[in-house]
């Protein structure tokens, strides 16, 4: 018998670069943030603070609730970028734990002006409810903490770009806890929001992550910026001090008007 004709296969088609096409879009989103200590009308001071990563601001902003003046406000915002904090288990105990972080190194730019545009947005926020409270704008504070501290530098160094806290802002504080300068913030973006700022940084004793290399490199930096700091440690690790996180939200000034 004669075999019968092979019928031919179409070939399937692969993708290419060609055929992959990435698109943006801006959406409105939702953010959250957490406050803590004096309500609006008695708050002369208005602290704005960075959580680490794989944190949460309501968690983040415990220690404050505890360490804050009675004329202080807290505001901790949180990044917009969440995700289960553990790796996958077989019985969904990995669900259990949500964390959130500042930026990644994908989409950075689109990242980072989100985060900042949701900052701003907060920030203001806050501010025009003391004002409207108390008839007077509170000291301005900021604090990052670990990955914070760099999300922090970026704030500050657009804070001029917030219409709504007056011009100029002006921080009274800043305060570098446990974490490494902003790479993208560069020392003249950042020495003008720091003239006349109080600059601290904090390291505790035993944290694992305050090498030498690491001092040095920030001790080195921030000679270059030119910034006037004051430097404070504790007998802990890579955590927040309630002790010392009280007298320093405490030592920043109260001016009138």
């Amino acid at each position: 018998m004669t075999e019968p004709a092979a019928v031919p296969v179409p070939a399937i088609p692969t993708a290419t670069t060609q055929d992959i096409i990435t698109h943006k879009i801006t959406v409105a989103r939702t953010a959250r943030y957490a406050t803590t200590g004096a309500s609006p009308a008695n708050a002369a001071r208005l602290w704005v603070v960075f959580h680490g990563y794989g944190m949460r601001a309501a968690d983040f902003i415990a220690p404050f609730a505890d360490a804050a003046p009675g004329d202080t406000r807290v505001i901790a915002p949180e990044g917009l970028s969440r995700f289960y904090a553990e790796m996958p288990r077989p019985d969904g105990g990995h669900l259990t734990r949500v964390g959130a972080s500042w930026l990644t190194r994908d989409d950075r730019d689109d990242e980072l002006r989100d985060a900042i545009a949701m900052l701003h947005a907060v920030v203001a926020r806050e501010h025009a409810g003391v004002v409207a409270a108390r008839g007077v704008a509170p000291q301005l504070g900021v604090l990052g903490f670990s990955q914070g501290v760099a999300m922090s530098m970026r704030f500050a160094a657009d804070l001029a770009n917030n219409p709504a806290l007056g011009r100029p802002a002006r921080l009274n504080t800043h305060i570098l806890w446990a974490g490494g300068l902003a790479h993208d913030v560069t020392d003249e973006a950042i020495r003008a929001p720091w003239h006349g700022t109080t600059v601290r940084v904090v390291v505790g004793e035993r944290d694992q992550f305050a090498t030498d290399a690491f001092r040095d490199s920030m001790r080195t930096r921030l000679l270059a910026i030119g910034a006037t700091t004051t430097a404070h440690s504790f007998a802990g690790g890579h955590r927040l001090d309630t002790p010392l996180l009280g007298a320093l939200l405490g030592q920043m000034l109260v001016r009138n008007g």
